[in-house]
């Protein structure tokens, strides 16, 4: 291996530069104070001494790989279960199931697939070690089970079939508990709950949250066969069913997500049946059902339908109704609705509800096109019509539903001239309007006024929300996107959102450690995926990861900043995929640096899981890598750990491989070693085998008899020879200069092959003379007699401008193993 790789490739880390010291307190986010300016930076720096060191920069912090409390003990259970190791014990366990969840539960933090996936391995193994002397006297209670349930409520970014499994189990747990069952793998235990489900109180309470996970998760009808089986044993017992009327809702819920119109209609009716109300909520979730299908009859009779006490509809659906009467051109059956809410609002007994007022100020924006004029007389209507409920007036939130309609209708402009009208009414803007306004500045492609309204909103303290988040981390990502970021204001909302404990999407850590490299701010990249990668499931790893190994393939890219990019990969995600560390490979072979693509192999051949290591496809990859480069240190280098290697047995393929690297490297007498090794194996040669051992004859000094030996063998077993074998035949002869035999076997290659000789063949053929007079004399008479190809060849592949000895064409003749 060379001795400068190390040299080369990491000064633009140590250079000038103090050993990383790792923060040992966890809370902290980010170092606001950096050691270096953020400016693009010259690799190479030159040392200087200082002195006594009293004006030298103190050394760079980095972020310490922060893992949530009790995670690192639910991932190492996982690891010693995989690799059938002893795992951790029972109640180092159990102390980290409670750490994890109790942290989960007041950060409210989603439990991504990949922690449910640990969290129920780890369940099962307590279950099944219970009643055991490896339990240590530790168990999982019954709250502890309920609060893991409860952090499941909330969707993770990704898949959710381990939710939905997880939740399952824990179910099945916190009954048993109830109910007093033992804890024995060979019972079952959901049957046995299921059986005994009335006995032991709790029970609605431990069903409602199964009931809302499945109908949540996509299984509303399972979560629908329940919920009627559970109501069908109360009615014959006799018990109060009033309590219960609430579980009613969240499958209704499910069956309309899952787009269930049959089962829905029905339970609706079983549910008023049951004695629950029609009210607001199942009234929008029914309406919005049909109007989001664009069924205009279904949509106006359950719109219309009376809801129980006289109540309005929810700002929701009069939002949803409003887009479809607008998509199926029902505007003046809308424009009834808006004049009946009007009278409503004036006059009658929804003059109290703010929430119909905004909805009022919506409708005449979206439906009537009105301007700030008759929104500010709208405003002044209000303002008299509740003057004794002051909750009721117009405020900065119905100023916040006009800011969304704006950004929904995708028109900036009009929301500019809400916020005009806001500061003329002497509203003052929450965190919410801040939100707004980036999220329409984005828009507009105003990321200096986006940054404004990111400025404004960071003295505030509000509850956050997933669309909050969403446009902040969209905020990100559109700055890292500009054709200048500004890395400063990129740091600037990234450490906003870390100190607050905010997981950044998968996809703005993509985009701020693409901005972040490409500016040679390696360190700005160690602290972005230090602080979110353990929190992300493998899926959204993945995200991460493709696109660093994108910006690895990407051609634009320096060579140290593509090995840059991969010792991240490397440190911070083990998984990666072979194929994408076998890319990287070859993206390092064919930039000519091998020594780089074999310390890639090397990485893989190392790895901890027996998965990730090469085998013999990947040994092949690897010396056909070298055959581009000609590389003779590293075909020596990959030879070697071959030779050491003793889980791999050499097939053709890999011996071909072999013979591609000698071949390239100059040596193709050792190659035609291999191809004995060929002859004498059960499995003999392939069609690639026969056009490298032609290949081999090619560049040795006496193959051209070696070569006719050959040839005449299959034309003797009478093989079906493919154009690559015939080619490599002809270029074999050619290159000892047996200008009337290629002549001769070009003029006859549509017959034995099917094909007449096309650019490529020529070229290969022309290429492949050694004497200057005899490539000359072949192309005039390619010029004649094939004067197609010929031109196509002349002006596809331009000539060298190199005499004696070297190819007259550029085109690179591939190595197939």
């Amino acid at each position: 291996m060379r001795a400068q790789l190390t040299r080369h490739v990491l000064r633009r880390l140590l250079a000038n530069r103090a050993s990383a010291v790792l923060s040992t307190r966890p809370g902290l986010a980010r170092p606001t104070l950096r050691a270096h300016p953020v400016v693009c930076r010259v690799a190479g720096v030159h040392q200087r001494r200082t002195f006594f060191k009293l004006f030298q920069k103190p050394p760079r912090v980095l972020k310490e790989l922060e893992a949530e409390p009790g995670y690192d003990t639910l991932l190492r259970y996982g690891a010693a279960a995989n690799n059938s190791t002893r795992p951790p014990t029972a109640s180092e366990l159990v102390t980290a199931w409670r750490e994890f969840f109790e942290y989960k539960a007041k950060n409210g933090r989603v439990v991504n697939s990949t922690q449910a996936t640990c969290a129920l391995r780890v369940l099962r193994y307590l279950f099944r070690t219970e009643n055991s002397d490896e339990a240590d006297n530790a168990q999982l209670s019954a709250d502890d089970l309920r609060l893991a349930r409860d952090c499941l409520t909330k969707p993770p970014r990704d898949n959710f079939t381990e939710h939905l499994k997880l939740s399952r189990a824990l179910y099945s747990e916190i009954r048993r508990k109830a109910l007093g069952f033992r804890a024995r793998p060979f019972d079952n235990i959901r049957m046995k709950v299921k059986l005994k489900n009335l006995e032991a109180p709790g029970y609605a309470k431990d069903l409602y949250p199964l009931l809302s996970a499945l109908a949540q998760y996509g299984e509303a009808l399972e979560a629908r066969d329940l919920l009627l089986e559970y109501w069908s044993k109360l009615k014959e017992s006799k018990l109060d069913s009033n309590r219960s009327l609430h579980m009613w809702m969240p499958v209704i819920r499910g069956l309309a997500k899952e787009d269930r119109q049959e089962e829905l209609l029905d339970t609706v009716s079983q549910a008023q049946k049951a004695g629950l109300d029609f009210d607001p909520a199942m009234h929008g979730v029914v309406s919005t059902f049909f109007a989001r299908r664009d069924d205009v009859t279904q949509t106006k009779r359950w719109f219309q339908k009376s809801i129980s006490h006289e109540l309005p509809p929810s700002p929701a659906t009069y939002y949803e109704i409003l887009k479809f009467a607008l998509r199926n051109k029902q505007e003046e059956w809308a424009g009834g609705i808006f004049k009946n809410l009007l009278s409503r609002l004036e006059t009658g007994p929804l003059r109290g509800h703010k929430s119909c007022w905004d909805t009022a100020f919506q409708w005449a924006v979206l439906l009537h096109g009105k301007g700030n004029e008759h929104l500010e007389h709208m405003f002044q209507v209000a303002y008299e019509q509740t003057k004794d409920a002051p909750t009721s007036q117009p405020n900065i939130g119905s100023i916040n539903g006009l800011l969304r309609v704006s950004i929904d209708k995708n028109d900036p402009y009009m929301a500019e001239r809400f916020m005009s009208l806001s500061e003329k009414l002497g509203f003052t803007p929450n965190f919410k309007t801040h939100i707004l306004r980036m999220e329409y500045r984005i828009l507009a492609g105003d990321l200096d006024g986006a940054y404004r309204a990111f400025q404004a909103l960071q003295g505030l303290e509000e509850t956050y929300k997933d669309r909050e988040m969403a446009t902040l981390n969209r905020f990100i990502r559109a700055l890292c996107q500009a054709p200048k970021p500004i890395y400063e204001r990129v740091l600037e909302v990234t450490s906003y959102l870390e100190q607050r404990r905010v997981t950044v999407e998968p996809e703005t850590v993509a985009a701020i450690c693409l901005t972040f490299l490409k500016n040679d701010e390696s360190l700005e990249v160690i602290d972005t995926l230090s602080l979110h990668t353990l929190q992300y499931s493998i899926h959204e790893r993945q995200t991460v990861y493709k696109t660093l190994v994108g910006y690895c393939l990407d051609e634009k890219n320096s060579t140290a900043r593509i090995w840059d990019a991969y010792a991240l990969l490397r440190q911070f995600f083990p998984e990666l995929e072979v194929e994408d560390r076998l890319r990287i490979m070859d993206t390092f072979f064919d930039r000519r640096r091998s020594d780089m693509a074999c310390h890639v192999f090397g990485h893989m051949r190392a790895h901890k899981n027996r998965a990730f290591r090469p085998d013999e496809r990947v040994y092949t990859r690897a010396l056909q890598g070298i055959g581009r480069a000609a590389d003779p240190e590293s075909l020596r280098t990959i030879h070697n750990m071959l030779k050491m290697d003793p889980t791999i047995q050499p097939n053709t393929m890999l011996y071909n491989g072999l013979m591609i690297a000698y071949i390239a490297c100059g040596a193709p007498y050792k190659a035609l070693e291999f191809w004995q090794e060929i002859t004498r194996s059960p499995e003999g040669p392939s069609y690639a085998t026969l056009e490298l051992v032609f290949r081999a004859y090619q560049a040795t000094s006496r193959g051209d008899g070696p070569s006719r030996e050959l040839w005449q063998k299959i034309k003797n077993l009478d093989i079906e020879v493919p154009v690559n074998v015939y080619v490599a035949y002809v270029t074999s002869l050619a290159a000892h200069s047996h200008i009337e035999d290629v002549k001769y076997l070009l003029d006859n290659m549509q017959d034995e092959v099917g094909i007449r000789p096309d650019a490529e063949t020529l070229a290969y053929t022309i290429n492949a003379f050694r004497l200057r007079h005899l490539r000359d004399e072949f192309e005039e008479w390619a010029k004649q007699d094939y004067g197609e190809a010929w031109a196509t060849m002349r002006q596809k592949y331009r000539r060298r401008t190199a005499d004696i000895g070297a190819p007259r064409y550029r085109i690179t003749r591939p190595w197939r193993a």
